[in-house]
C-alpha cells in the first residue's frame, strides 16, 4: 500500500509553492519540456495513456534504483553483491571483505544518491548485524514530475548560499502581499544571479519489487528484523524521488543539457529531501 501522502496526491511541493496550484498535466508539460520531450509526446490522447518517454523514464529509474541499492548495501555491509538477470542479492553471513569501499569514500554511490540520504543510512549501527537481501524491480509508475518553479534554484546553489533556502516561499508571499513590486523583482533577481539558465526537475516513482529482507544478530543468528529463512519473496512498493538539473545549450538548437539523475529520497525517509 502506498504511503498516505501518495493517496492524498501530496507531492511535497509545499503549501506556499505557486506550482502546487497548477494541475498535474501542466507540471508534467513544463518538466517534459526541460527534458527535451515535445509537447505532443506528453499530452494524453486517451485516458490514462502513457507515452514512450514516460515509460522509458520510469523503467530507467527502476534500473538506477536497483544499482544504487546494490552499491549502498555493498558499502554498508562491506560484502559482495550479486546482480544476475535483474536480481540484486547479498548475503553478508557468507563473507565480508574489508577492502570494499565504505559509503564515505564511494564516489560511485554519491553519483547515484544524494549525500544527505547516504549519510542517513550511515547513522545506522550495523556492527552486530548481518543482512540477507534480494531485490528485483518488476514495475514502475510515475507519481509526480515537476520543475522547481524558479529558474536558477538548484540544490548545489542553495548549499552554497543557505539564505536562499525558503526564498521561493518568500517570493510567493511578496507577490501575495504587494504583487509585482520592487521587492518581488529584487528577490527574483537574487535567484537569477546564481544561475539563471539552470532548472531543477524532481520526479517521484513508485517501484514495485520482489524482495526478500532479513537482518540477523551476528552473534546469536536470531532474526531481529524482516523475514524468516525459507520465506518467499514479497511484493514491496518503494517510493523513490529523483532529481536532475537541466541547463541551457546554445549550440544545440534549443535543446536543454540534462545532468545526471540522482536519488534524493526513498520511502519518505527524508520527507522528499526538499532543498528549496
Amino acid at each position: 500500500m502506498p504511503p498516505e501522502r501518495i493517496l492524498e496526491h501530496n507531492d511535497y511541493l509545499g503549501t506556499y509553492n505557486p506550482t502546487a496550484r497548477d494541475p498535474p498535466i501542466l507540471r508534467k508539460l513544463i518538466a517534459a519540456r526541460e527534458l527535451n520531450v515535445p509537447l505532443w509526446d506528453v499530452v494524453p490522447i486517451y485516458p490514462f495513456q502513457k507515452h514512450v518517454w514516460e515509460l522509458d523514464l520510469v523503467n530507467n529509474m527502476a534500473v538506477a534504483f536497483e544499482f544504487a541499492i546494490a552499491e549502498l548495501v555493498r558499502s554498508l555491509f562491506r560484502a559482495p553483491v550479486k546482480n544476475e538477470k535483474g536480481v540484486v542479492s547479498i548475503d553478508s553471513t557468507q563473507s565480508t571483505n574489508k577492502h570494499y569501499s565504505t559509503t564515505e569514500d564511494n564516489e560511485y554511490l554519491y553519483g547515484m544518491m544524494d549525500k544527505k540520504l547516504v549519510n542517513t543510512y550511515n547513522q545506522i549501527n550495523l556492527d552486530n548485524m548481518q543482512l540477507k537481501f534480494s531485490l528485483q524491480p518488476i514495475h514502475a509508475e510515475l507519481n509526480h514530475i515537476f520543475a522547481v518553479p524558479v529558474p536558477g534554484l538548484t540544490r548545489e546553489i542553495v548549499e552554497e548560499n543557505p539564505y536562499l533556502r525558503g526564498a521561493i516561499y518568500r517570493l510567493h508571499h511578496a507577490y501575495e502581499e504587494t504583487g509585482f513590486d520592487e521587492h518581488y523583482f529584487d528577490l527574483l533577481t537574487d535567484f537569477a544571479k546564481n544561475g539563471p539558465d539552470k532548472r531543477t526537475i524532481i520526479a517521484e516513482v513508485a517501484i514495485t519489487c520482489l524482495e526478500f529482507f532479513q537482518v540477523k544478530d551476528k552473534h546469536s543468528g536470531r532474526v531481529i528484523q524482516g523475514m524468516e529463512d525459507g520465506s518467499d519473496e514479497e511484493e514491496v512498493v518503494h517510493i523513490v524521488r529523483f532529481e536532475v538539473v537541466t541547463d541551457e545549450n546554445q549550440e544545440d538548437g534549443g535543446e536543454r543539457d540534462i545532468g545526471n539523475w540522482k536519488i534524493i529520497d526513498v520511502d519518505d525517509l527524508l520527507e522528499g529531501n526538499v532543498f528549496h
